[in-house]
């Protein structure tokens, strides 16, 4: 690096770039991009990534870099690259991008040392506060110190202080890391100290006088001379510490990988023989990898058409060409059977990155990945940043899920960033589902993906057999949304010792309390929506902002008491199935029962024992569970998702139910799935009993078309939000009045702005606009253009997020 060179760098916590001038005392290494910085910010310090030097700063007065944190960069040069992307395309500060790319536990805090000089220990006699002398007489009696040291010390901040004696040269600050958050792990281990020829000598010595001081060096000797001291159970610590003592042994500490479970208690598949389909999707894929080329694949087959036993053919011929893999799962709750039938396949070179792993295990998950330890990466949508130095194959599994994209902060789409570092690293990448999204399936049949099918189920079992029924019959209702249909063949099933799914798409004992007099619905304080009862917490609770109060005993405007529970949740399904059922073996799987961490795994575990008989859950029993002992599907109220206010509500309504259903009939008994519905002839739920799904995209991608929506065009959407509602409102209509200005022969149009079908969350009032275009270039450049104005008039404190490609719009 020259000896004069400036450093671009960005932060986290602010947009924009910022230059710096680099002491010549650091060296002149050149820096790789990513490289961590601490510069001052403001009245302090942050944490900056380097991102390039400069020939001329754009102002015309620098600080300097305070300190350089990495000697390499934690970040390799394709996934930079991929950052950059990201922050350019998704409107998002590239700061937050790249700490966002990083696990947690690398974080670490920069702290400043204080000591006094040779001028400073001389200046007895110079006037001085009381605090300033205090400081000096501190830093004399016990060295350097920190300045959180010399707050506790004085009681009191001493910034103004420790500044004034710096700018008389009577102390001098140093710059340190605080260890990051995740330290590293260490364990005991226990050898052998003799040379091995001595051995068993003194094991013949020791057989009689101390036995078990002989059988604990035999142990060692068999299991190659050294085990971990956490090995030996209570009874041989005596004997280890007189092996210890008398030199026989000695013991040594090394650095322990934190590694989560591995999907215990799923057993192992044997070897699989592909069909026909399967066999030539792995073969496309296969050439694919070894051209070494980026290749696009849309793999849609039907629920138990065996597309796990397809990535794992083409990952492993990835793994033989010494590339990496990364596989991304829409929930953490579909890992623990996936990865147990990775593990057993790849063992070790498995790793798991996802948000349900401690800091520590997601620390040395990570760092094993990018040691090369591990070269298969399987998690939920951050994994896509894994740091894999060359990169095979990537897999999306269920790839029309919405939880691919993030809904806070960055909100990019896994979907798509699996894309972009598959063309930037010439990987294949595999989009895999049963019921593919609209966008995915219509890029296919345009020559963008290349298409994939597999028609039928392995071993050619049949799809199960689905029925309706239609809940405006009352007279079919026994219970709340449970019906005599369905419950006659839940008894079936389980005199026949078979397993039962209850889904329905709702937490809580029932979505609220209604007052039945005057009609009151009690709101959450901060956002309005109507709260959600929780029998079991005894609480009304807001599920966006987590507000809670405790149910009312009488209406607060009325003061009726004739209050009625609204509709039905999963909570209130529980305990109507158990009053029904009373032997039958329950669980419940949904947010408020997984919180704990390996709950979720332990309860899908105990499916796969047979241990439960009948699992009620939310969508996370939905999709990519593998049970051969469920033949009963029941789906308690197929309309919930069709009435929200987004184009997409009836392909979800589709791709949920059609995925659902798939549970059923996978081992070697025929399956059922009953359907409950208020609207049994929609043609969401139409064809998802018939597991149609060409049908139904190809009516409904008319309907795309003729309004105009993707996959025909491409949405942004602006959202905007303050406490003051005529603020938010005013804001709004001000971009609205620039992207107008700017939007016209461009193709650009816009709707809005109007308030967010939740107007308040978490105590903010929001506001949208939504633009549309067939070009994403195009809406983002009329909106970059607007935005710059934007941001210099009006008054300040409106936030506004930039939502390239939404998928929510609530």
């Amino acid at each position: 690096m020259k000896r004069h060179d400036f450093v671009e760098v960005v932060v986290a916590e602010a947009d924009g770039r910022f230059h710096y001038r680099l002491p010549l005392s650091f060296g002149t290494k050149p820096l790789e991009a990513g490289v961590r910085l601490l510069v001052p910010f403001g009245r302090g310090w942050k944490v900056a990534y380097f991102i390039r030097t400069v020939e001329q700063p754009d102002v015309s007065s620098t600080k300097e870099v305070l300190a350089v944190l990495d000697e390499t960069s934690l970040i390799g040069p394709s996934l930079f690259k991929q950052l950059l992307w990201i922050s350019d395309y998704y409107f998002a500060p590239l700061g937050a991008v790249i700490k966002g790319a990083l696990p947690q536990g690398i974080h670490a805090a920069p702290r400043r040392r204080f000591d006094l000089t040779e001028r400073g220990r001389e200046a007895k006699e110079e006037r001085k506060t009381e605090v300033q002398q205090r400081l000096i007489e501190i830093l004399l009696e016990e060295g350097p110190l920190t300045e959180p040291q010399l707050r506790k010390k004085i009681g009191k901040p001493p910034a103004s202080p420790l500044l004034t004696l710096k700018k008389k040269g009577w102390i001098q600050e140093r710059w340190e890391i605080d260890p990051a958050p995740v330290q590293k792990k260490y364990r005991r281990i226990i050898s052998l100290k003799p040379p091995s020829p001595e051995i068993p000598s003194l094991v013949e010595g020791l057989e009689k006088r101390a036995p078990q001081q002989a059988n604990l060096l035999k142990t060692l000797v068999s299991a190659g001379g050294a085990l971990p001291a956490a090995a030996f159970e209570a009874p041989l610590r005596a004997p280890l510490k007189r092996l210890l003592e008398k030199g026989l042994l000695e013991q040594t500490d090394e650095v322990a990988h934190r590694l989560p479970r591995r999907g215990s208690g799923f057993g192992a598949k044997g070897e699989i023989v592909l069909n026909e389909a399967q066999r030539a999707a792995a073969e496309e894929m296969i050439a694919a990898l070894e051209k070494g080329t980026f290749s696009p694949f849309l793999l849609r087959g039907v629920t138990g058409s065996g597309k796990t036993e397809v990535y794992l053919r083409v990952i492993e011929k990835a793994l033989e060409r010494k590339r990496g893999a990364i596989l991304l799962v829409p929930e953490i709750a579909l890992t623990a059977q996936l990865v147990a039938r990775f593990h057993s396949r790849f063992g070790e070179a498995v790793a798991l990155l996802h948000s349900g792993l401690s800091a520590g295990e997601r620390y040395d998950e990570w760092r094993r990945i990018e040691k090369g330890e591990a070269r298969l990466a399987i998690g939920v949508r951050s994994a896509i940043f894994a740091p894999l130095q060359e990169v095979g194959v990537i897999i999306v599994d269920e790839e029309h899920d919405t939880s691919y994209k993030q809904e806070e902060g960055v909100r990019y789409h896994a979907r798509d960033l699996a894309l972009v570092r598959g063309k930037e690293s010439g990987a294949v990448v595999v989009l895999g589902s049963a019921t593919p999204s609209f966008e995915s399936f219509f890029n296919s049949q345009t020559g963008k993906y290349r298409p994939l099918h597999l028609p039928g189920r392995i071993d050619d079992r049949p799809l199960p057999a689905v029925h309706r029924v239609d809940l405006r019959d009352k007279g079919l209702w026994v219970r709340p949304f449970l019906t005599a249909p369905l419950i006659s063949a839940i008894e079936k099933r389980l005199a026949a010792s078979e397993q039962v799914l209850l889904f329905i798409n709702r937490r809580g004992f029932s979505p609220s309390i209604l007052c039945g007099d005057c009609g009151y619905l009690p709101h959450c304080v901060r956002c309005s929506v109507s709260l959600t009862f929780h029998k079991k917490i005894k609480s009304l609770v807001c599920h966006y902002c987590g507000f809670q109060i405790a149910p009312p005993t009488g209406c607060p405007e009325c003061k009726g008491v004739r209050l009625i529970h609204l509709g039905v949740g999963a909570e209130q399904v529980e305990e109507e199935i158990r009053a029904l059922f009373p032997k039958a073996r329950l669980a419940r799987m949904d947010r408020d029962t997984t919180r704990k961490k390996g709950s979720g795994d332990d309860i899908l575990a105990a499916m796969a024992r047979r241990d439960i008989d009948i699992l009620i859950g939310t969508q996370m029993i939905a999709k990519g569970h593998d049970f051969p002992g469920v033949t009963l599907v029941g789906v308690l109220c197929a309309d919930l998702s069709l009435h929200f206010p987004d184009f997409r509500s009836s392909e979800r309504t589709f791709q949920i139910l059609a995925q659902v259903a798939g549970r059923a009939g996978r081992g070697d008994r025929p399956g059922e799935v009953i359907i409950q519905t208020f609207q049994p002839e929609h043609e969401a739920i139409l064809a998802a009993a018939t597991q149609d799904y060409l049908g139904f995209f190809q009516r409904e991608i008319v309907f795309r078309e003729e309004i105009g929506y993707p996959p025909f065009s491409r949405l942004t959407l602006l959202l905007f939000s303050h406490r003051d509602e005529t603020r938010v409102a005013d804001r709004a209509e001000a971009l609205s009045s620039l992207i107008r200005k700017s939007a016209p022969g461009r193709g650009v149009e816009l709707l809005g702005p109007a308030p967010a079908p939740i107007v308040r969350l978490r105590g903010d009032y929001r506001y949208q606009i939504l633009l549309k275009g067939k070009e994403q270039k195009k809406i983002a450049a009329v909106l970059k253009r607007a935005i710059r104005s934007w941001r210099t008039i009006g008054p300040k404190g409106v936030r506004l997020e930039v939502i390239v490609d939404p998928q929510n719009f609530v």
